[in-house]
């Protein structure tokens, strides 16, 4: 036995170290962007037809408080100040114009995953062919690192975008009534009242980095391209 595998290994000395592990993480990288691709059809399909729509709300800093009537038996601690900016929600009714800009950013974050897992295969497929700093890898390297970086900016401008205008048809309230004279409290969790709407900016710099970082990346593959063109006839 140990002759056989020794006979197999003399049999293909151009084998790449590792080739198990790298077929395996293509494989799996595949799997990943078919998963991102059908999630991300299924929620655009959701986002635009559906009844209702999973949505980010920003609204400003809100904390529920107690009337100076209500005494709490034994607390162990006291908010003082604070409260969420942000409220995840599902809503039903918004307008379509909102579905599709939320539709868009649900898009943007697809092709940004996806893109994610093809940089991976793409890093295989040259490991395994050993053309690891070949020109195609690096010119897809570079393009890779534009689709990022455009991609995570039209990501979360949508869904800034988005979640303001369903927070103005969710929080938007020019009047109210009541039907009786008092409001029925009788749970201590219940919260009266809404939180207002907030015009507020959270934009996330994590794509512009791996964007960065990939142009970086193709850099050196495209460095070790020309040490490896400079040393082929030297051994």
């Amino acid at each position: 036995m140990i002759l056989f595998m020794g006979r197999r290994t003399v049999k293909d000395p151009e084998a790449v170290a590792g080739g198990m592990m790298v077929r395996a993480t293509r494989r799996i990288a595949w799997l990943y962007v078919a998963a991102c691709v059908v999630g991300g059809l299924s929620a655009a399909v959701t986002t635009v037809w559906g009844d209702a729509v999973t949505v980010r709300l920003p609204v400003e800093e809100f904390w529920p408080s107690l009337p100076e009537s209500v005494e709490v038996q034994t607390p162990l601690a006291m908010v003082r100040g604070g409260g969420f900016t942000w409220a995840d929600v599902s809503v039903s009714g918004l307008a379509m114009q909102t579905r599709i800009m939320l539709m868009v950013a649900a898009l943007a974050q697809t092709v940004l995953f996806a893109v994610a897992g093809l940089v991976i295969i793409r890093m295989c497929s040259s490991v395994m062919n050993k053309t690891l700093f070949g020109s195609k890898l690096v010119r897809g390297v570079q393009q890779v690192a534009g689709v990022v970086m455009l991609g995570g900016m039209v990501w979360q401008i949508a869904q800034i975008f988005g979640g303001t205008m369903a927070a103005n048809e969710v929080l938007g309230a020019t009047a109210w009534g009541m039907s009786g004279a008092t409001i029925e409290w009788t749970d201590l969790h219940d919260i009266i009242g809404l939180p207002q709407i907030a015009y507020s900016w959270e934009f996330n710099f994590w794509p512009i980095g791996i964007a960065l970082v990939l142009m970086v990346l193709a850099e050196l593959f495209r460095q070790g391209s020309k040490v490896q063109k400079d040393t082929a006839g030297l051994i």
